[in-house]
């Protein structure tokens, strides 16, 4: 198991696939909830979120429409942990994922804390100096510029002109230099 959860949050109780409206409920295997991260089981306060649900979820093959699926129906904050290997939360919006190589680790000191600290691992960041938000905005922005540089690479290397070629590359140059400076370098 990628993450060790106390005794007293364990809940370990199957989850019927019939209570969400899949698409397809044969990429399923079996929906497990694991336990229960909230101020009653691992004694620490609750702020803006009350519980920290823990999802094990064994799939076929992986689709991202049953975490929203489970999501929409289910209110609370979730970590998904898919086929043992793959570790999922939603925020802001968006799935955020990553393939775990080692334990999560429950540490904070509330509840929010907990589910920032899971964020950061998924994200691997490790400044925890900064407010979570302001950390994915800045990992979102980055994402989109590197995107935009792959993009214009694309276009240099097709296009024949080499005026249009000048063009791109100023703008890929604007870009990199933004990127350069959000990345600190």
């Amino acid at each position: 198991m990628i993450i060790e959860i106390p005794k007293q949050a364990v809940v370990n109780r199957i989850v019927p696939k019939d209570r969400f409206n899949f698409d397809d409920a044969t990429k399923i295997e079996r929906i497990r909830w694991l336990g229960k991260l909230g101020p009653t089981t691992i004694n620490l306060p609750a702020k803006k979120i009350q519980e920290i649900e823990i999802f094990s979820i064994g799939m076929f093959e992986f689709d991202v429409g049953v975490i929203k699926e489970i999501v929409s129906k289910i209110p609370q904050e979730i970590l998904f942990i898919i086929n043992d290997e793959l570790a999922i939360m939603y925020y802001q919006g968006q799935c955020i994922s990553k393939k775990v190589e080692n334990h999560l680790q429950i540490k904070g000191l509330s509840i929010d804390e907990v589910r920032d600290n899971f964020m950061r691992q998924l994200l691997d960041i490790e400044d925890i100096s900064k407010p979570l938000k302001k950390q994915v905005d800045e990992i979102q922005i980055i994402n989109g510029l590197e995107l935009e540089i792959d993009r214009i690479n694309a276009q240099i290397k097709r296009s024949i002109q080499t005026n249009k070629k000048q063009e791109l590359a100023r703008e890929r140059y604007t870009l990199e230099q933004k990127l350069a400076k959000l990345k600190g370098e």
